[in-house]
């Protein structure tokens, strides 16, 4: 059953474009068209899109920061969707541990951490993107990867049910885990370590140092 796509725009207005290009969205700046590429402005938004669209013969993405991604000229044929700038939130739970919203770029917030005096964070100022793939990739440097201080995510399924998992719920393995594709990624909560915030941009940027010196 194809997806009327005029329709899907008239509900969802400018947060739905058709044919728009992907290299707008790549750091590569390379890319051709995805067949209907959707930011939503919030979470029901996305939930009222994934119900609209379920049951149509459409491929579902989920496009991070585009910072470690690769698109063909040719485009993509489906559906593209990214969780922008109203997904890009942090918020202090406790002194060790905050919630961060899935489009939130690495180095923000481990400069949210720094400041808040969060230590074991560090490592994410030298991960280009956004904690959603991050998560995704497991990603990590320096003797830290996000498995280490990632307690929990919040996602919606393509379904759009919302569902709440655990760490131990997620296999973690080098730069992967073995979560869902049929799962997006809205939120996560991470926890580090107590630290003064002297001793923490120290660490900061002799980790951003090192990883100048491998890339030039």
């Amino acid at each position: 059953m194809n997806l009327n796509k005029d329709i899907i725009q008239k509900n969802f207005g400018d947060n739905v474009i058709i044919n728009e290009n992907l290299s707008k969205y790549s750091w590569f700046n390379l890319g051709g068209p995805a067949d209907i590429f959707f930011r939503p402005k919030n979470k029901d938004q996305l939930i009222e899109f994934i119900k609209k669209i379920r049951g149509y013969s459409y491929k579902i993405y989920v496009l991070g920061a585009g910072s470690n991604t690769l698109i063909r000229d040719s485009g993509v044929k489906g559906i593209v969707i990214k969780l922008g700038s109203k997904f890009s939130n942090i918020k202090l739970l406790e002194k060790d541990t905050i919630e961060v919203g899935a489009g939130t770029f690495d180095r923000k917030v481990s400069d949210f951490a720094k400041n808040n005096n969060i230590s074991n964070m560090e490592f994410l100022s030298c991960i280009p993107g956004s904690i959603g793939g991050a998560i995704t990739m497991n990603s990590g440097c320096y003797g830290s990867d996000i498995s280490k201080i990632l307690l929990s995510i919040k996602v919606v399924d393509l379904e759009g049910r919302e569902k709440e998992i655990k760490n131990d719920e997620i296999k973690f393995y080098y730069r992967g885990t073995d979560l869902s594709s049929d799962y997006i990624i809205l939120s996560a909560i991470l926890r580090g370590n107590p630290s003064p915030k002297k001793l923490i941009e120290k660490k900061q940027e002799e980790f951003i140092k090192k990883k100048k010196r491998i890339t030039t």
